[in-house]
């Protein structure tokens, strides 16, 4: 039946597929390996470390990997597909804070080693006036494997830790193995290296602005808005059911908008997306522990993860196909950065201002996106004029 598929088709269904495998190793590994800490007596400050060493090693090994793609093909991302495995399987038996610490940072590594090559591999094969939507289509495959993740991570970790560490790293073995099985359906536009002027971090504001800011909303976001609920007064089971619903409600809107995006632009998509985020964000700090509150965090979750999906086909839009490898290197970099800064600031906010100041800051994130992109726009429009003025006043001497 797969082979039936047009190409296209049958790149996306595999995609996905290891994209949702992927995500259930992620969604397993992550939280249960900050239990584990916990459990053997480190403090939230070391915790937090842990996890932000996982986006270090992502943003320091994405500039490497169009390189690895263009020497080893899928071979790439089969290695970083075991090596997500292996890191997640063996992290008890890491020894200690340095074994645990490095086994977390060779997670990032695998995880830059992965996730790269399966979105330039979306953006590849998709059809441009489908690429948003499928972009969607794999985001929704990924938050689905996550939230199972997470669902069978916690579940099970009290009765059988080390269980659960060796179970979330089959997924990722499987997706490698998928991936091999499968050569035809993963086969990504030949990289090339050298100058790429449309990769100019000043040409693309709002696409790595949006990376940044959605990387910066979502960490801040996982790091605090637990205990934010918790000192409204809500209870810890009654928390949890708020950030299921919201995970439930983001998962179902990234299809739909994308669908929208490729219909009616992905521009105006995207700034729409910056407009709703940004009016929830002002109105949450006002908002007690109510429904009001439930359908701003709805409204600011699932708008601030489209950032996302619609950034990045906005950049698919304007680099090369040759290109596309190290375009998304620097778009995961960008989020991964985010998600260094997001709860450091975020926290740091909350400590001088109160806990209202995490609404505050992921607004200040949204601002600053907006500010530098309209402020390069208008800098690149009065140049556009200027040339055109230059332009009107050269003509007519030719003339003479």
């Amino acid at each position: 039946m797969l082979a039936r598929l047009s190409a296209p088709t049958r790149a996306l269904l595999v995609i996905c597929a290891a994209s949702a495998l992927w995500g259930f190793n992620f969604g397993a590994g992550a939280p249960t390996a900050s239990l584990w800490l916990h459990d053997h007596g480190s403090r939230d400050t070391v915790i937090g470390l842990n996890t932000a060493v996982y986006y270090l090693g992502i943003a320091l090994t994405a500039p490497l990997v169009p390189w690895l793609m263009r020497r080893g093909g899928r071979g790439c991302i089969i290695l970083g597909m075991v090596l997500a495995g292996l890191t997640v399987a063996l992290f008890p038996w890491g020894g200690g804070l340095a074994g645990w610490f490095a086994l977390r940072f060779l997670n990032g590594v695998a995880g830059a080693m992965s996730l790269i090559p399966m979105e330039t591999e979306v953006t590849h094969s998709a059809p441009p006036a489908q690429r948003s939507r499928n972009f969607g289509i794999y985001a929704v495959c990924m938050a689905l494997g996550i939230a199972a993740g997470n669902w069978f991570g916690l579940q099970l970790y009290g009765d059988a830790p080390l269980l659960v560490f060796a179970l979330a790293g089959v997924p990722a073995l499987v997706a490698a193995a998928l991936i091999g099985l499968c050569p035809a359906a993963f086969v990504p536009a030949a990289q090339e290296g050298g100058r790429c002027p449309e990769l100019a971090v000043r040409s693309n504001v709002l696409s790595f602005g949006s990376a940044w800011s959605q990387g910066f909303l979502e960490g801040g976001m996982v790091g605090h808005l637990a205990v934010y609920l918790l000192y409204l007064g809500m209870s810890e089971d009654a928390a949890s059911w708020v950030v299921a619903g919201i995970m439930i409600g983001v998962i179902v809107f990234q299809v739909p908008v994308a669908w929208l995006a490729d219909r009616f632009g992905r521009s105006g998509a995207l700034l729409g997306c910056y407009a709703a985020t940004a009016a929830a964000l002002a109105v949450m700090p006002f908002c007690g522990p109510s429904a009001s509150l439930v359908a701003a965090l709805l409204v600011a979750g699932a708008c601030s993860t489209a950032f996302y999906p619609l950034g990045m086909t906005l950049l698919g839009e304007r680099v090369p196909a040759t290109a596309m490898a190290r375009g998304n290197a620097r778009f995961l970099a960008f989020n991964c950065l985010g998600s260094l800064i997001g709860p450091a600031v975020a926290g740091a906010a909350m400590d001088l201002c109160g806990k209202r100041a995490l609404f505050v800051s992921a607004e200040g994130a949204v601002i600053l996106v907006l500010v530098v992109w309209g402020t390069q726009l208008y800098r690149q429009r009065r140049r556009e004029r200027a040339a055109a003025d230059l332009a009107a006043t050269v003509e007519p001497r030719r003339a003479a």
